[in-house]
Parts: structure tokens; sequence; C-alpha cells
């Protein structure tokens, strides 16, 4: 245990110590549970090595201050740079329930996650982006508030890496219409704060309630993003095994209802279906290269193979008929993948195996 954490964040609060102070119990990336006069705190330090981690963060908890449900950030410190924020007290979370053996349960926690990101969506008003701008530049202003476009560029450029090694046609028409799919979703009346890391596992479940965590990604996008989480599925998370479609459908369904006239107009469905389109043909670039390695190549009980889900992702992509340029660059990536690794099919998420 790191204790110059455990001291400096005890001070941050004008505490001498804590009362007790461990490791956050399935926590990540440095969490830690410290307790002090009976009232539990989160700790959460960020490498030492890297002064841009965390940065997001604290921007993004500083800005919305607590709303929708979003932890309240107590106390920052830069050295070494951590938070400290008020403890959120559930039993488990989504991808608890997803990994469980409980149909109905996953589906009751796939509609609080859903109406979550509504009300963290409704959160981020024009104040609270703002907000989350300046907060953003004080602490990093190095940093750009909206990131996802430059993810879509490193995407394409490593397609090409990988088109070439594997001795396909190049898809130039390809690579630019996925360097440009993001500019079509830039609609300002559906920009949201977005954690732009929705995992499953990024919540914890209250009675009634899902309350939504780690920030480290934080930035300004697009809602469709967020919500296309669960058609993708799971586009940047480890536990992305596949949703059944009516329970996918349902979870959409939660989130338009709690969003109410911010997602009434006619558009948002097809903002939707063009997010998941994107998020299927930009995310297989991150793990196609580890893949080839051998990297993962089974996956476990708990997560599915990278090779699993990037097969599932380029076959959608492939069946797409509003982008024949990526259709046709996706369906020769599955047929030379395929004929590599085998038929490897993308299971549902263990709950709903029974």
């Amino acid at each position: 245990m790191d204790t110059t954490v455990e001291s400096s964040s005890a001070r941050l609060l004008g505490f001498d110590g804590w009362d007790t102070f461990a490791t956050l119990a399935g926590g990540r990336g440095g969490a830690h549970l410290a307790w002090r006069d009976g009232v539990a705190h989160v700790v959460k330090a960020y490498p030492s090595d890297d002064g841009l981690r965390g940065a997001r963060e604290r921007a993004a908890l500083s800005a919305l201050d607590g709303a929708a449900g979003t932890p309240s950030l107590l106390a920052e410190g830069d050295d070494p740079p951590m938070v400290v924020m008020t403890h959120l007290d559930g039993t488990g979370s989504l991808a608890d329930a997803l990994l469980g053996a409980d149909a109905p349960a996953a589906r009751r926690a796939l509609t609080l996650w859903a109406q979550a990101l509504a009300g963290l969506h409704a959160a981020g008003t024009s104040d609270t982006r703002t907000a989350f701008v300046e907060a953003l530049a004080a602490r990093a202003p190095q940093l750009e508030p909206r990131t996802l476009a430059g993810d879509f560029r490193v995407a394409a450029d490593r397609y090409a890496d990988v088109l070439h090694e594997l001795g396909l046609p190049p898809h130039p028409e390809a690579l630019d219409d996925l360097r440009r799919l993001p500019s079509r979703l830039a609609d300002p009346r559906h920009e949201v704060l977005s954690p732009a890391d929705t995992c499953p596992d990024n919540n914890v479940l209250t009675t009634g309630r899902a309350h939504l965590l780690d920030f480290e990604y934080a930035e300004l996008r697009h809602r469709a993003w967020d919500v296309a989480y669960l058609y993708a599925p799971w586009p940047s998370c480890w536990c992305a095994w596949m949703l059944p479609h009516d329970a996918a459908e349902a979870a959409v369904s939660a989130y338009r209802q709690a969003a109410g006239t911010a997602v009434d107009d006619a558009t948002f469905g097809a903002d939707l279906s063009l997010a998941t389109l994107g998020w299927r043909a930009m995310t297989p670039a991150w793990f196609i290269a580890g893949a080839l390695a051998g990297a993962d190549p089974t996956g476990d009980a708990r997560r599915p193979s990278r090779r699993a889900f990037v097969l599932h992702r380029l076959a959608a992509v492939a069946g797409n008929d509003d982008h024949p340029a990526l259709a046709a660059m996706a369906a020769d990536l599955h047929s030379a993948l395929r004929e590599r690794w085998g038929t490897v099919p993308l299971d549902l998420a263990p709950a709903f195996r029974r």
C-alpha cells in the first residue's frame, strides 16, 4: 500500500490520518476505501509518471458536482495526483449482473444503467459543459475536450497497416469514410458530457438506481455514442458479451423514456444507428494486431476473446447498406481473419445463456 497516498489524501481533508485505509474491493486504477469518524470516502490515485492521467476525471467531477448520482469531488491533489470522492455503497454493478445467472436481474440492471445514463446526459447542461471545458483547461491545457474524432483517425491508420500486413486491398475510400464518420454526429443539441467509458463495471447499483463511475476519459460528445454501447455491444469494455436483442431494445427504450423530449426528434434513431456502426467499424482496429499476434486468443469465462468480438463487429459492418466502402473493407478483413482463426462466435452474456 502506498503510504504517501494514504497520508496525503487525509491531509487534503484536514485529517491527521484515516481510521482505516484499504484497497477498494473490485476497484481499479488505485482506488482505496478510507474511513474517518464513521464516514467512508474513496481515494483514487493516478500514476505519478503520467501527469495527464486523472485530469479529465477531476474536471468532470468538478463540473458535475455530484449531479445525477455521480460521486462528489471532495478534494484533489497533485503530489501525488489523486482525488478524494464520496463513497457510493451499492450491491455490485451491471457487469456483476450480466456475468451472473439471473436473467431478470440482468434486465433490471440494464434498465437502471440506461436511466442513469439519461440522468447524466440531462445533468450535462450548457453550463456544466462549459465548466468542464474550463476545468480541463485549468488542469491540463494541452488536452482537448473532444477526442473521438482523433480516435477514428488513429483507427484508420491502424487499419491501413493491417490491410497491408494481410495483403488486402488498401480501401482508401473506406478509410476516408471512417475518418469522417464522427463529423456526422456533431449536432450541438445532442452534445453531452460523457464518461466516454460507460462499461458495465463502471457503475454501482443501489436500491432502484445505478450510479455511473469512472470519468478518466471524460469528453464532450454526441449522446448517441453512449447509448450505442447497448447495440455495439460495449465497444470499449472487457466484458463485451452480446445482449439479447429484446434486452438491448428495452434498455434503449428506458433511456429514451427517461431522456424525454431531448431525444424526441426524428433524427435520434438515425444517429443511434450511425453511432452503432461507428463503434463496430472503428473498434476492431484496436485489437486486430494483438489478436493476430495471439494475444488473448480464447478469452475466459468472464470476457470474450478479442477474436470473437473483432469478427462479430466486422461481420456487422460488412452487412450494412449505407456505407458500401466500409462494408467492402470489413468483408475483406472478416474473410481473411476467419480463414486464419476459424469461426469464433460472440456469445450472449452469461446471465442470458440459460
